[in-house]
C-alpha cells in the first residue's frame, strides 16, 4: 500500500510470526532438554509463553529463558513488545 507517497508494508500478525518459531525452533530445542514451551497469548504489545521442565526450574533455567527464549522472540516482536515467560511445574501422577 502507498500512503502519502510512502510505501507501507503490512507486517504479518504477530501470532503468525511467533507460532512457527515456537513450533519449529524453540520447541524442539527445549525438548532436547526435557522441557516444553507453549504460546499462551499474543497481541501487538505483549507475548506470553509458558515453559515447563528444566527450562522452568532446572539448573541454567534463567539462562535458557533470558539467553535463548527471550532473544529469539525479541527478533520477531521487536524491543517495544513485552515478553512474559511463565514457569510451570508439570503435575505428577499420584501413586496408587
Amino acid at each position: 500500500m502507498v500512503a502519502f507517497g510512502v510505501a507501507i508494508l503490512h507486517a504479518p500478525p504477530v501470532r503468525e510470526a511467533v507460532q512457527p518459531l515456537i513450533d519449529d525452533v524453540l520447541g524442539p530445542l527445549l525438548q532436547n532438554d526435557a522441557s516444553t514451551i507453549e504460546l499462551l497469548t499474543v497481541d501487538e504489545d505483549e507475548v506470553v509463553v509458558r515453559v515447563t521442565g528444566r527450562a522452568a526450574y532446572g539448573a541454567g533455567a534463567e539462562y535458557v529463558r533470558t539467553g535463548v527464549i527471550e532473544p529469539a522472540l525479541r527478533k520477531i516482536v521487536g524491543e517495544e513488545c513485552s515478553i512474559q515467560i511463565k514457569k510451570t511445574i508439570p503435575t505428577a501422577k499420584r501413586r496408587a
